[in-house]
């Protein structure tokens, strides 16, 4: 692929926490391109920097230095208001853990990205109804979220973070909590989403089994980024 089509650029980015005893380098001048239709992996021991990598990447956590552009667009030259205005238009998130609204239905756990997002209400049911077609649930859009099972969660969960349709997907560990047989169910998923709509996906994970699924995967060594071949 070319350079000049990457949907997200990561250029030099070092993240340094500081403690009282001693600055803690955890990402060491990272490197890295994301293109649309690819699902990329990122591995690695806890504490080795690829959550911190993710939360940046996310807008979440600010770096210590570099460079971050989506679309061409410098993340890091944007006000908080515009950095989360780019949150809500071109990144959504799928986590280990659900953290859906255990008491509400379906429906009002996908509305409630709409909501922020000041969509129309007149516009809100066919834009989840969209979003669940996508992972097979349409059927559970009035459903109670605390009767599914948890891969049927977990495909709630890709759904409202499909639901604004973004450019760039963000996992963090997305499958951890899940048995062999849903998470390949969930992996299949993924590969569906980003192959059909075009969509860019980067995974962090402890599992060589969805790394291996992935388009490209590196582990996170010494705050760096090596591919695993």
């Amino acid at each position: 692929m070319n350079k000049k089509d990457a949907i997200v650029r990561i250029e030099a980015l070092r993240k340094t926490y500081a403690t009282t005893a001693e600055n803690i380098d955890v990402l060491c001048g990272v490197n890295l391109d994301l293109h649309a239709g690819e699902m990329v992996a990122i591995m690695g021991p806890s504490g080795c920097g690829k959550s911190s990598l993710l939360h940046i990447i996310g807008l979440l956590a600010p770096p210590t230095a570099g460079r971050y552009t989506i679309l061409g667009h410098d993340m890091f030259g944007l006000s908080e208001d515009r950095q989360a205005a780019f949150r809500r238009e071109y990144l959504g998130f799928i986590l280990q853990s659900c953290n859906l609204f255990e008491h509400s239905s379906v429906y009002e756990n996908l509305e409630y990205p709409l909501i922020y997002a000041r969509v129309p209400l007149a516009m809100r049911r066919q834009t989840i109804e969209q979003a669940l077609g996508r992972v097979g649930l349409t059927h559970r859009i009035d459903y109670p979220t605390n009767r599914l099972s948890g891969g049927e969660q977990q495909r709630v969960a890709i759904a409202r973070a499909l639901v604004n349709n973004p450019k760039v997907l963000l996992g963090d560990e997305p499958t951890g909590q899940l048995d062999k047989g849903t998470s390949d169910m969930v992996m299949e998923y993924f590969q569906q989403i980003v192959r059909e709509h075009d969509t860019t996906m980067l995974i962090v994970t402890h599992d060589p089994a969805v790394a291996k699924r992935c388009t490209r995967a590196f582990t996170m060594q010494k705050g760096q980024l090596v591919a695993i071949s």
